[in-house]
């Protein structure tokens, strides 16, 4: 008797993990038929892969996101050293290029990225949420195409491209007011033509 209850649980237990690594493993976030509402707030983790011509860099990112209110991403490269800062608020953005002691700055929703040009600061944010957009573009010049692939979006123009995978998306975050300042080193030069 005490045989066949363990011969039973076996066979159960050998069934459930057969079920389960038989069955479908959940979508990836821009898999997803239904688009999810934005958070009021959240902390997005993702890598970044950039490649250029023969170059190819991946960053870590971490976006913190009020959507459409203010937006902060920090880039990383190799060993945690910061490759760029972004600040977008409605009273405008910053860029700052630590390695390169530069920073760009300017006003209204089109934020400039070194070697992508002009993206949509609302569009491309909403990427980092596991959105899909129909451009990330300032205008309707759509020079970025955008491709979806579970929890990446791959963006490209020309020979350039980017490809973001998000890794992790946490709602309803709080964070101190430091989140929101972003102040550029007096050394660092200011970039104009872009």
């Amino acid at each position: 008797m005490r045989r066949n209850i363990w011969t039973r649980l076996g066979i159960s237990a050998i069934i459930s993990l057969l079920l389960v690594s038989c069955a479908s493993k959940p979508s990836g976030y821009f898999d997803s038929k239904k688009q999810l509402a934005l958070p009021d707030s959240a902390r997005v983790k993702a890598v970044v892969s950039v490649s250029q011509e023969d170059a190819n860099e991946k960053l870590s990112a971490v976006l913190f996101t009020v959507p459409n209110e203010k937006y902060r991403l920090e880039l990383s490269g190799t060993f945690g050293l910061s490759a760029a800062s972004i600040l977008w608020k409605k009273d405008g953005w910053k860029v700052i290029l630590p390695q390169n002691e530069r920073y760009m700055e300017g006003t209204g929703n089109c934020v400039s990225i070194p070697v992508y040009g002009s993206v949509d600061i609302h569009k491309f944010a909403t990427l980092f949420l596991g959105r899909r957009v129909d451009g990330i573009d300032c205008g309707n010049r759509n020079t970025f195409n955008l491709e979806y692939s579970g929890n990446a979006a791959i963006v490209s123009s020309g020979s350039d491209s980017l490809r973001l995978e998000i890794k992790s998306i946490e709602p309803k975050v709080k964070w101190g007011s430091g989140v929101w300042n972003l102040n550029v080193p007096d050394k660092y030069v200011r970039l104009t033509d872009y």
